[in-house]
C-alpha cells in the first residue's frame, strides 16, 4: 500500500469517527449550551466550535501517528488511524466535558 492510500485510508477513518461523535453528541450538547448560553447566537457559536474540534482534534492525532507507520500495510494503518483517531477524539470530548463542567458550576 502506497504511503498516498494510507494517510487517505486515516483520514477517512478519523472523519467517520468524528462523524459518529458528532451525530451522536449534537443534541445533548446543544441542550446543555440552551442552560448555560442565554442568546442563541452564543449557542450557535459553540456548537459551531465544538463540531469543528471534534474533526479537527481526531485528524491532528491521525496525522501525526500516521507518519510513525515503516510498513503501511492495511492492517498497521487501520489500527494506527483508529487509534489515533480515538485518542483525539477522546482529548476533544475530555476538553469539551470539562469546560461544560466548569461553566455549570459558575452558574450554580
Amino acid at each position: 500500500m502506497s504511503q498516498l492510500y494510507a494517510l487517505a485510508l486515516a483520514v477517512l477513518i478519523s472523519l467517520t469517527l468524528s462523524t459518529v461523535i458528532v451525530v451522536v453528541m449534537i443534541k445533548p450538547l446543544r441542550a446543555v449550551l440552551q442552560q448555560l448560553c442565554p442568546r442563541s447566537d452564543g449557542i450557535t457559536f459553540w456548537m459551531s466550535f465544538t463540531t469543528v474540534m471534534f474533526y479537527i482534534a481526531p485528524l491532528l492525532f491521525t496525522l501525526l501517528f500516521e507518519s510513525t507507520i515503516i510498513v503501511p500495510d492495511l492492517v498497521n494503518v487501520v489500527r494506527t488511524g483508529l487509534a489515533s483517531s480515538l485518542l483525539g477524539s477522546f482529548a476533544a470530548l475530555l476538553v469539551v466535558g470539562y469546560q461544560i463542567s466548569q461553566a455549570r458550576t459558575v452558574l450554580r
